[in-house]
């Protein structure tokens, strides 16, 4: 019994020391309730490192054949490990961000004064799922013709199926070398977006910046700084990014070579998945199940699109719904009885009709065929609708 206390309090000794270290040594800057975002820093640059090291691997080499340019990409290059180097990189991120999108809606940071920064963050959150549908298309997995597909079905609902607009970017509705070229090409360069994005967001957030005051203030209140070291930093960045998007613009419409694009990630597609994209027979990775989740509760296509941009949108700007609610809805202490047994029953209504919902996606098909087509669910529509209505009154 001894022995256990005594560990308990080796521990308790132990996991003290980690915090002055993480919050004092580590982040001079931040409390220790950024360390989960600091983490996510972390693995954003490994991140970037990684896709580097990727697009490296992938300089076309003519004079190779196909069998000897694999056997070097996964053996002496080890080409294997840098591409999982990066898809594990992927799953790490997302397994953060999660963490500390629910541990910042426990600690109730919408409500404070950082909802600028909280609304940065959101949107970085949507612009990450957006970098991850494009290199998805890339990676010649199973999953890339389900999240083409996905990506294809949204994009031309967008534009209520007018014609042929989707061909600014999926040129026709099958899977062609033009198509992944221009994913390509925007899977490089939108990470920077993403990443000036998430600079605007932890100077927003934990740094209290503000560059219109002469002086900010720490986190943790222990000292104050001249704010001038980072307006020259965001400016910097500023610049950084406009030389990029300069010389990017530049070589694309005067040195552009066709020749110099590497199509080594079409070498693991079958020929049988090249004709037309299949859809049905994969699932999208886990953490596009939230989405596809929305996607399969929704009775009706435009219904589940609708959904899936309000997650975003939801999250977002939930400081802003937070204080409307809160300065329009003081009179109200508590639920009526009668309102949260409306709401009790609607909601064991909902989760019993979710067994009722059928098996296929609405957006099922890569371009959606109205004729005989899918009609949906009207009792779920009608639950689900309830439901929602009862939780908003």
């Amino acid at each position: 019994m001894n022995w256990g206390w005594n560990l308990i309090s080796f521990s308790g000794v132990i996991l003290s020391y980690l915090n002055f270290f993480v919050n004092r040594l580590v982040l001079p800057f931040s409390s220790v309730t950024s360390v989960i975002g600091f983490m996510l820093l972390i693995a954003i640059v490994l991140q970037v490192l990684s896709g580097f090291f990727l697009g490296w691997y992938y300089i076309p080499e003519p004079g190779l054949v196909v069998e000897l340019r694999e056997e070097m990409f996964n053996d002496t290059r080890f080409g294997a490990e840098v591409f999982y180097m990066h898809v594990r990189g992927v799953d790490t991120i997302f397994v953060l961000s999660y963490l500390h999108i629910l541990k910042k809606i426990y600690l109730k940071n919408y409500i404070t004064s950082e909802s600028d920064g909280w609304i940065l963050g959101g949107y970085a959150f949507f612009w990450f799922h957006y970098i991850i549908a494009l290199g998805i298309c890339l990676s010649a997995t199973h999953l890339s013709d389900l999240t083409l597909t996905i990506v294809a079905n949204i994009y031309w609902s967008l534009f209520d199926n007018i014609h042929k607009t989707y061909y600014v970017i999926f040129t026709n509705k099958h899977l062609n070398i033009d198509q992944m070229t221009r994913l390509m090409i925007f899977h490089y360069f939108t990470p920077w977006y993403y990443l000036y994005l998430i600079q605007l967001h932890v100077l927003f957030c934990h740094e209290s910046w503000d560059s219109d005051s002469g002086e900010c203030t720490y986190e943790d209140k222990s000292g104050s700084y001249i704010s001038w070291f980072y307006d020259a930093f965001l400016k910097e960045i500023q610049d950084a990014w406009y030389w990029v998007m300069f010389v990017f613009i530049y070589f694309w419409l005067h040195h552009f070579n066709a020749h110099t694009v590497n199509y080594f990630f079409f070498e693991r597609w079958n020929i049988s998945e090249l004709d037309e994209i299949r859809f049905y027979g994969v699932a999208p990775h886990w953490y596009f199940r939230p989405l596809m989740g929305i996607l399969v509760i929704s009775p009706t296509h435009y219904e589940g699109l609708m959904w899936v941009g309000l997650f975003f949108i939801l999250l977002t700007f939930l400081p802003i719904i937070y204080n409307f609610y809160n300065t329009h809805n003081k009179h109200i202490p508590t639920i009526p009885m009668q309102n949260s047994l409306i709401q009790t029953f609607a909601f064991i209504i909902f989760l019993l009709s979710l067994f009722c919902t059928a098996s296929m996606l609405p957006c099922g098909r890569y371009y959606y065929e109205p004729e005989g087509g899918y009609v949906g669910n009207p009792e779920l529509n009608f639950r689900f609708n309830m439901f929602t209505y009862t939780c908003f009154e």
